[in-house]
């Protein structure tokens, strides 16, 4: 995942497996296909940067998205079994 193609994608194009993405554009489909998380993705700092603008933090708002605020978990400690 990159927020800059600076020869990234034509470096990689030739490998086998290997799929790159902007992070501006990233889908779920790509990142977890078929629904199963677990795939091995490597992410450039620039990519971790436009994120980071792209939806801020839980403290701060999304300064390129407008009225967007990162979702918090009701819940501080989701094992259920243990509170119980």
């Amino acid at each position: 995942v990159y927020s800059e193609d600076n020869a990234i994608v034509r470096a990689m194009r030739n490998i086998p497996g290997v799929e790159t993405a902007n992070v501006s554009r990233l889908n779920l489909l790509k990142l977890a296909p078929g629904g199963n998380f677990g795939r091995f993705v490597i992410w450039t700092k620039g990519a971790f940067k436009k994120l980071g603008e792209m939806y801020g933090s839980l403290k701060s708002g999304a300064p390129l998205k407008k009225n967007y605020h990162l979702p918090r978990a009701e819940m501080e400690n989701a094992d259920l079994d243990r509170i119980i």
